[in-house]
């Protein structure tokens, strides 16, 4: 019987993933995409409070504040691309 944690049998994402730094400023790098986390976190509770209909203050709290704080994670943070197409 063949074992199914084999890495070299494993075709997952991390073969077909691409990194990219938008930045080669570690530090910035870091709090950008530390800001990534806090700003989904408030994107989160904007789409509770829009699922209830509840369109007041909290709301555009919310997204006002996903809007600023993600800014940074597209200019400077880390992320991945995936090709599919990749073997």
């Amino acid at each position: 019987m063949k074992e199914s944690t084999r890495m070299a049998d494993y075709d997952g994402f991390p073969w077909r993933s691409e990194k990219i730094e938008k930045t080669k400023i570690l530090p910035l790098r870091w709090i950008s995409n530390w800001l990534s986390y806090v700003a989904t976190e408030h994107l989160i509770k904007a789409i509770t409070l829009g699922e209830a209909d509840n369109y007041g203050f909290k709301h555009r709290y919310h997204t006002k504040m996903w809007t600023y704080l993600y800014r940074p994670y597209q200019r400077w943070g880390t992320s991945y691309k995936i090709d599919l197409d990749k073997k």
